[in-house]
């Protein structure tokens, strides 16, 4: 288990797919690279903010996006154990909640990291939602194109024969 792990559910993305789709549905591969855009700028804005001595913690800043449906997630985890206790120069955990990562130096970095990206992470996300609906709307209504059949297939190859157009 991490020292730190942080599950972020996307609630209002769920939503919206609902709402879009008609049902909850998982995100597609286009739609997680918004996610995984904005999760890197998380942990961009966390590693200049964090305190380094060995670089150990610093580094191990890592995501990733579970896309089931109706529970998409942002999980945002670093699994040195002593994560919760870092804190920068100059300054000292709170000692009756140390550890806790609520209170820490960690929780506050996600915390803010997670502000500044969860307005333009849902609008980005829900236009990405809009383009995949619309393709699939019109992937759908379009007349299905049926292939052609081996007697069709056959006179089309003749027809070229007799005319001298190769294929």
């Amino acid at each position: 288990m991490p020292a730190v792990r942080v599950n972020i559910r996307l609630r209002t993305v769920d939503a919206y797919i609902k709402e879009k789709h008609g049902r909850y549905r998982s995100i597609n591969p286009a739609e997680q690279n918004v996610v995984n855009r904005y999760a890197e700028r998380m942990i961009r804005k966390i590693r200049n903010n964090w305190p380094i001595d060995t670089g150990t913690s610093w580094g191990k800043w890592q995501w990733m996006v579970n896309p089931t449906p109706g529970q998409t997630m942002l999980i945002i985890e670093n699994p040195m154990d002593y994560t919760t206790y870092v804190h920068p120069a100059g300054t000292s955990p709170n000692p009756s909640t140390a550890g806790s990562l609520s209170s820490s130096y960690a929780g506050r970095q996600l915390q803010a990291a997670f502000n500044e990206v969860k307005h333009p992470l849902n609008v980005a996300l829900k236009r990405e939602i809009d383009r995949t609906e619309a393709r699939t709307r019109k992937a759908t209504t379009e007349p299905a194109t049926r292939p052609w059949s081996l007697a069709e297939r056959l006179r089309l190859i003749s027809e070229a024969r007799r005319t001298g157009s190769g294929l």
